[in-house]
This record gives structure tokens, sequence and C-alpha cells, in this order.
């Protein structure tokens, strides 16, 4: 590992290293990489755990920037302001049409194809496109590879029915939403000194399947893409490694660790810096698979913090622009604000149901739903409180309504239920369904009748 002093000495000292003085040991040819749209397809090198690979990999690709371009490295890792591209219309308008021209040359975009075909509304939409566009600088060749990486990892994640629409929590399964719920990988509503927005990744202590992981980030990553800040300016990956062994945590899983930082790839938005922060030596062979895996403009980008303890590691973001303040973790190593960001999670949820249409299945009910069905789990269901409170308030109103009147009343609720973004479900297998207005009327109609029971009143 190299300390900062070496690193700085390396950064600004153009005689210290030059390319000659380090073996080329990149696993991967420049001109193999420029023309690739799988983005978790290649070998994991035998030596992709092995610290003094990974850093000797590091330097390889510092003795090959110019000095222009270190200095640009140096800045975006230690939190400098960098001056955005000035976005004149017709910059905008030549790089949309420099974009296209450039994926209609690139050999290998199946994916691409698969969803200009089924939705052209969607793999044209322009601010998608300008979101590429802004990560890559408008580079136009860069961007086009990028976007056509992102719409092959997506088909290999959620599969062609998913491919053209964006992803909700209600796309999630059960472990997908467990992960998301625990907090430990997001984007924190705070920003360097850059004004780059700050995306943690906590090691928690439980495993899980790969695709899970990498369908979850996927979410939280194109949930925060849609931020024209940070198109412009980028993000940084703070990731927080603590105990005295990777077993039994979500890092120990060598396929995950290799493919996650592969998604760096394929998303719009441009990783400014990344940070490791670990507490014992055990981390050391999962961080050089990390940095290993790293594409080549992330690996000059990506620093090491190895302290006695968590809020020690956390202090040295203090010298790169970042506030340690701001990272919700404490010296356990446990995520502070959960409960918060719970909120915030199902906050998301209710916005996403209100712009989109409602699936067709779902696997994990929302808070607010209704469910269908009897038994103690239903009835303390929160949607379904909500909706026998809905009933209580109205009951009197639908009492004094005439007949033709009442089914007002019911329609009244059921809108009230939707309009917090709930759904009425019913069970089928082990996913949930919606059911059709007159379904929901029923269930409400039987509500009334209950309480008017339940009150003495005929």
């Amino acid at each position: 590992m190299l300390d900062d002093s070496l690193w700085d000495k390396f950064l600004w000292d153009d005689c210290f290293l030059t390319k000659e003085d380090v073996p080329d040991t990149d696993t991967t040819p420049d001109e193999d990489e420029s023309k690739r749209a799988q983005v978790f397809s290649g070998p994991v090198p035998h030596n992709a755990s092995d610290p003094e690979s990974a850093d000797s990999l590091i330097a390889s690709q510092m003795a090959k920037l110019s000095v222009a371009d270190r200095e640009k490295v140096y800045n975006d890792v230690h939190g400098i302001p960098d001056d955005c591209v000035e976005e004149t219309s017709e910059l905008i308008h030549n790089s949309l049409w420099g974009l296209q021209h450039e994926i209609d040359i690139l050999p290998d975009k199946k994916a691409y194809n698969i969803a200009e075909r089924l939705n052209p509304k969607y793999t044209h939409d322009r601010e998608f496109r300008l979101a590429f566009l802004r990560c890559e600088k408008f580079d136009c060749h860069k961007a086009a590879l990028r976007f056509v990486r992102h719409f092959q990892m997506k088909l290999d994640l959620f599969g062609e029915d998913k491919l053209v629409r964006d992803i909700t929590q209600d796309d999630l399964d059960v472990d997908e939403m467990e992960i998301l719920h625990l907090s430990n990988g997001r984007f924190l509503n705070v920003h360097d000194k850059a004004g780059r927005r700050i995306n943690i990744i906590v090691m928690v202590k439980k495993t899980y399947k790969t695709d899970s992981c990498l369908r979850k980030a996927f979410y939280i990553t194109m949930t925060a893409y849609r931020d024209i800040e940070i198109q412009r300016r980028g993000l940084v990956n703070v990731s927080i490694q603590f105990g005295n062994e990777v077993k039994g945590t979500s890092a120990d899983n060598p396929d995950l660790v290799w493919k996650l930082p592969k998604q760096n790839q394929a998303i719009p938005l441009w990783v400014s810096a990344i940070h490791l922060c670990y507490t014992k030596e055990a981390w050391e062979g999962h961080n050089a698979m990390v940095k290993t895996a790293l594409d080549k403009q992330s690996k000059v980008r990506c620093r090491v913090h190895c302290c006695g303890t968590i809020l020690e590691c956390l202090e040295e973001l203090r010298g790169y622009g970042i506030d340690p303040s701001c990272i919700p973790v404490n010296n356990k190593g446990e995520i502070t604000d959960r409960i918060k960001d719970h909120k915030r999670i199902e906050q998301q949820r209710r916005q996403e149901r209100l712009k989109y249409p409602a699936p067709s299945t779902i696997a994990v009910p929302f808070c607010e739903d209704v469910l269908l069905g009897k038994g103690t789990p239903f009835q303390i269901h929160r949607g379904n409180k909500k909706l026998q409170q809905f009933v209580a308030d109205r009951f009197k109103k639908y009492e004094r309504a005439q007949k033709g009147a009442k089914k007002a009343v019911a329609h009244e609720i059921v809108e009230a239920v939707r309009s917090n973004g709930g759904l009425f479900l019913k069970q089928d297998g082990n996913r949930w369904v919606p059911v059709t207005d007159d379904v929901a009327l029923l269930k409400v109609g039987a509500l009334f009748r209950y309480l008017r029971l339940k009150n003495g009143t005929k």
C-alpha cells in the first residue's frame, strides 16, 4: 500500500516513476476495454486479492498519465473543486448527434439493440442521454460505450421485460428490499468540498447473493442519477469495513467483490474518488480485489485508509474534502441514522407509486398497501390499519348516504389509499397481485358492514 507521502511525490514528481519503471500488469488491454459492452464478463485474475499486485497495477496506470491528468486525479481525490463543462445549446446538440453516431459504430451492442426495438422513446430520451454525456465530460465515444454497457448490465440483472423502464422498489425481491433497508449502501444528502454527493458502503454481518446486491446497487444509483449536479460533478464512494475478519460479512463473497466495482463502468455517474476505510489487516485482500476490479480511471482515484478505529479512518477523510461528521457511522461500525433512512425509503417508494403505473406483481408489499386476507398478519399491517381508520372516519357519512351515494364514499376511501401510494393486493403464491377497483370496493364495503355490526346498528 502506497502511503500519502509517496502518493503525493508520485503525483507531482514526473521523474519519480516513468512508464518504463513499472511493468504493465493490467489484465485488460486498452483496445479490448474500448469495445467491450459486457460489464461482468472476464475471468478474475489469479492475483486479484494480492495487495502488492493491486498497488503495482495502480502504479502502472499512474505512470501512463500525463502531468495534467495526474493533477486532475490529485484534485479529484482531494476534493478540490473543478470547473464543470459549460453546456451551450450548440454543445448539447452536437454531442447528442455525436453520441448516436458513436453508438451506431460500436460493434457490441446487443442489449441496446433489444431496448431500441422494444421502446425507442426510452433509449432516445434526451435527459437520459445527457446524463451519460455529462458523466464523460461530453466525450461522445466514452459516453456511447457507457450507454450500451448500461443496457447490457440492466439486461443481465433484470431481464428483457424491465429493460426499457425505470427500476423501482416494486421490482426488488425480498432479499433486495432487506438489503435496501439495511441502509448500508446509499447516497447521503451531503457533499464534499467539491460539491460532490457522497455514497457510503458499510459492510454488515450478513451475506447475500451476488445478483441481489448488484440489483439493489443498480436501483440506488439509478434513483440518484437524476440529480443534474451529480451528473456534472460526479460522486465520491466511501467504503467502511470494520471487525477482525471478512468472514460472515457482506464482503465474504469474492464474486460480489469482483463485480460490484464494475458497475461503475455502466452507470451515468462519474466516480471522482474512492476511499476504502478499514481497521484490520484482514481486509487487505478484499480491498486489493476491489482495486483490481475497478476500471482504469477509477483505479488511480482510489485511496486506502487503515487506522486503529473507524472514526480515526474517517477523520483522515477531512484531508480529502470530506467532513467525517457527516458519515452516519459510530466507532463500532454501526449505522446511526437507520430509522431516518427507512422513512426516506418509504417516501421514495410513495413517490414511485404515484409516478409509475402499478406493476403486475410485487414481491414485497409497501407499508401503505392494503392486503386482502384473513388473520392477524393482515390486520396489523399498517396499510390495513389505515384503511380501518379511513372507514371509521367516514362511517357516519356512509350511513347517512343514499344507496347510490354509498359507493361514492367507498370510492373516496379507495382513492385515499392510492393517494398515499398504496395498492389493494391479494396473495398469489409468493407474490402479491393488485386487484381491480371492484374488488377494492368490496373490501371497503365489507369493513363498513363489520363496523355496523360492531356498533349494533341496522
